[in-house]
């Protein structure tokens, strides 16, 4: 059964899932009464943001997958708020993060693709005057630690940023690559270089984030624990590869992984909740963008699922921007609840703030607003539409270029596409066509007016002259890839 025909509203949830939430149902009076949504709220609570890389809508239990088994994030939905239309900031890794860390749709500070040192964008690193999550939570009395995968700088290179630059106390940062990140991995532990031979990386994310509570128990605490899976080369362990032995192989190193990884979430929930911080801990889930297309090149691993969305990673359509999205916040979220109100990560920092009383800098204006009223099933108000750019897509193994327009913006029920030049529009109502195949430009040309003139302005606002001179190089690196350069030639 392939994983494209899993749709996003026809697809059955499954039976685990199902009497999850009806167990939910009978308790949520009683969650209601101890800590529900109209209890006070302790600006204080710790915070936890567990963030998969290349996990498609699709690719969780609850979010309708027909077979992988994610039962520790299925109950975490089922204790908290399902987003069903979260998005990130782009549809590939770097710039996805920066969006998140941030709170700014990271174009802002020319931040258009990956971190890499050289190729026809070249990113070092986030600026370090743009706002940064742990850093304001650092200056309200927060511990922070970063722990996982980061792609935000070259950590280690001369005249580089630190981790502590960034406001996280303790860092333990993997040295993320296609091969090598899920097993006897190399990291940098509070900038200084750390192997874990014969260890799964899973299990070491768990393990420092239980020590960095354990060391401060008083104090709150921030964590950021990005984990490499399912992010190609995927790999596991055997055991949850023989869960899915009636699975093509490629499916079963997938789906395994993704298993694995659950597993690993489900020990830092038990520990929260043996040490009974569970109930003073906000536990956020979600992946940095949509999974790879099944035909990239340099993987026949690549199987996850957009739950029927179009596209994936790389694509400005829905499958590579919306992503699951959970948050279970104490005093918040009624067990059990969903929200088709539209979100995305610049969000997290917004609320974050707010719910901790912390000022931002209004020279670096944010692109997220207070979500905590969708938590609780209401609706928010936004300034502006949901933008997106990012002209780029990637070569597939047939050697046809998987793309999108440029640019994307979404405003209520509406979604526009077009390129930097304004033409090749498409208008999608994403209420009755979430997976994006009727173009309706001709319909409502008053529509595409509307939304037009918005992408205009927020299209030239976000490429103002800051865009172009905010400090994301390393003026050493460049010197010593042009010296590199010359040598070869």
């Amino acid at each position: 059964m392939s994983l494209l025909g899993v749709t996003v509203r026809d697809r059955h949830i499954g039976v685990a899932w199902m009497i999850l939430m009806a167990l939910s149902c009978l308790n949520s009076k009683a969650a209601s009464a101890e800590g529900g949504a109209t209890a006070h709220i302790d600006s204080r609570l710790n915070v936890i943001i567990l963030y998969a890389d290349d996990m498609g809508w699709g690719d969780l239990g609850c979010q309708g997958h027909p077979y992988v088994q994610t039962p520790c994030i299925d109950r975490l939905a089922v204790e908290g708020c399902r987003l069903e239309q979260f998005y990130v900031t782009a549809p590939v890794c770097s710039p996805s993060r920066a969006g998140l860390l941030t709170g700014r749709i990271q174009n802002r500070f020319g931040m258009q693709h990956l971190i890499r040192e050289q190729g026809p964008q070249v990113f070092h690193h986030v600026p370090v005057a743009e706002p940064s999550l742990p850093r304001l939570l650092q200056s309200a009395g927060y511990r922070t630690a970063h722990i996982g995968k980061w792609h935000l700088s070259f950590l280690g290179h001369d005249d580089e940023p630190s981790m502590q630059d960034y406001g996280y106390d303790y860092s333990m940062v993997l040295g993320a690559s296609r091969h090598g990140s899920y097993r006897d991995s190399k990291w940098r532990r509070n900038g200084k270089e750390y192997e874990t031979p014969n260890r799964w990386t899973a299990e070491v994310y768990v393990d420092e984030a239980i020590e960095f509570i354990a060391g401060a128990p008083k104090q709150p605490f921030f964590i950021n624990l990005w984990s490499f899976a399912p992010h190609q080369e995927v790999d596991c362990a055997e055991k949850y590869r023989d869960m899915y032995s009636a699975r093509p192989e490629s499916e079963q190193y997938f789906c395994g992984a993704i298993t694995q990884m659950d597993e690993q979430y489900g020990r830092l929930l038990d520990y929260l909740k043996e040490s009974g911080l569970d109930k003073s801990t906000i536990v956020i889930f979600s992946s940095d963008n949509g999974p790879e297309p099944h035909l990239i090149p340099w993987s026949d691993r690549a199987r996850g699922s957009t739950g029927g969305l179009r596209g994936g990673k790389h694509y400005l359509y829905d499958g590579g921007i919306r992503v699951p999205g959970i948050i279970r916040w104490p005093g918040v979220t009624r067990p059990g609840s969903q929200s088709r109100e539209v979100s995305w990560t610049p969000d997290l920092l917004a609320t974050l703030c707010a719910a901790n009383n912390i000022s931002t800098d209004g020279s670096y204006p944010l692109d997220g607003v207070d979500i905590r009223p969708v938590l609780q099933g209401d609706a928010v108000q936004r300034a502006q539409p949901l933008f997106w750019q990012f002209p780029f897509g990637v070569v597939l193994r047939d050697d046809t270029r998987a793309a999108a327009p440029g640019l994307a913006l979404r405003d209520g029920v509406w979604k526009l596409h077009c390129n930097s030049e304004y033409e090749e529009v498409e208008l999608y109502n994403m209420d009755i066509d979430p997976n994006e195949k009727w173009n309706m430009r001709d319909e409502y040309p008053e529509v595409v007016d509307r939304l037009m003139a918005k992408m205009v302005q927020l299209h030239n606002a976000v490429n103002g002259p800051y865009s172009k001179t905010a400090n994301t190089l390393n003026q050493k690196m460049l010197d010593r890839n042009q010296a590199v350069r010359e040598l070869s030639d």
